[in-house]
């Protein structure tokens, strides 16, 4: 099996390291010449679930032409670039080359069609979480589930057994989605729209949001607008009866002390996904009638925090 991975930051490196480590051919793919010198020279530094620390060597290039004929590509990077990541691996994408997203958000599915064979794309999710602490230095939180996925046109194919016990043999665990994929794309997106906005902007850890009665309120009431919309473009699935007890009881107890990447984003000065999470939300409400203002609200918050991080980075570039 002959991987690639387009994007070395966090959970791409991640999904990288741990596959290298059971034997799989793995070549990172990254666009950030300082993060391929680095990784290249020295290798990545992983601090594992249990604090137990980790050194990898990885392949890494930011030309995936120069890999040759792959049996996968991951897409691993934020949902603001899929569409420059899947035109940038069209030619690498041979006969046998699935194409292979479990990125937040919606949309992304759809973007790399646009460049790739439809029957190629396979999406899902991931419950795997990971920040980065560095150029080669990660934090590898774990997460329960692992990894789902399936073909991005609902058929079934033999090759994702393939893929799953490629996973599996690296310790991640493999489920293969039958039917629509959107169901658990959904699913995780009423998690994402309900805490990430709300982290990043309180700077709250997934405890302290479930400690403080006005966030969970304001977490049920985007978890109900994305259920409404959900249910508006077709989608039925058990936990559209109760999305926020999905969220406070279900999900956000899973991330404890840690910081949600839309958190870690901002904390980075680095733009959000917020354009696929909230705003898709706003913009598909929109289409059935179906009002958002909880989600409209979030939306021009965190698009007003980037925006003062852009002027502040001005300010200081003229200081």
């Amino acid at each position: 099996m002959k991987v690639a991975i387009v994007g070395a930051g966090g959970l791409g490196a991640t999904f990288g390291a741990l596959l290298t480590a059971a034997g799989i051919d793995v070549t990172m793919v990254e666009i950030d010449r300082r993060r391929v010198e680095k990784i290249a020279s020295e290798g990545l530094d992983m601090i594992m679930p249990d604090g137990t620390e980790k050194h990898f060597s990885l392949k890494i290039t930011d030309d995936i032409n120069s890999i040759g004929e792959l049996d996968l590509i991951q897409i691993s990077v934020k949902g603001y670039h899929t569409s420059s990541a899947a035109a940038s691996i069209k030619q690498a994408v041979g006969p046998r080359t699935y194409v292979l997203s479990v990125q937040n958000g919606l949309g992304n599915l759809r973007r790399i069609a646009e460049h790739v064979p439809a029957d190629r794309v396979i999406g899902g999710v991931t419950a795997l979480s990971s920040m980065p602490l560095g150029l080669n230095r990660i934090k590898f939180n774990g997460g329960h589930g692992g990894i789902s996925f399936g073909r991005y046109d609902g058929t079934e194919d033999p090759r994702l057994q393939d893929f799953a016990a490629m996973f599996e043999a690296a310790g991640i665990e493999a489920h293969i989605i039958t039917g629509n994929v959107q169901v658990p794309i959904w699913r995780k997106l009423i998690a994402n729209v309900s805490n990430n906005c709300v982290a990043a902007i309180t700077g709250f850890t997934g405890n302290q949001m479930l400690a403080c009665e006005p966030i969970r309120e304001l977490i049920t009431k985007l978890a109900e607008e994305v259920a409404a919309v959900a249910r508006a473009e077709g989608l039925d699935f058990e936990e559209l009866n109760d999305p926020a007890g999905f969220v406070l009881n279900k999900t956000l107890p899973g991330v404890k002390d840690n910081k949600i990447s839309m958190l870690q984003d901002v904390e980075a000065n680095r733009r959000t996904e917020i354009d696929t999470l909230n705003a898709e939300i706003v913009r598909l409400g929109a289409r059935h009638g179906v009002p958002t203002p909880y989600n409209h609200a979030m939306t021009c918050l965190v698009l007003a925090r980037e925006q003062k991080m852009l002027w502040d980075m001005e300010s200081q570039s003229r200081a």
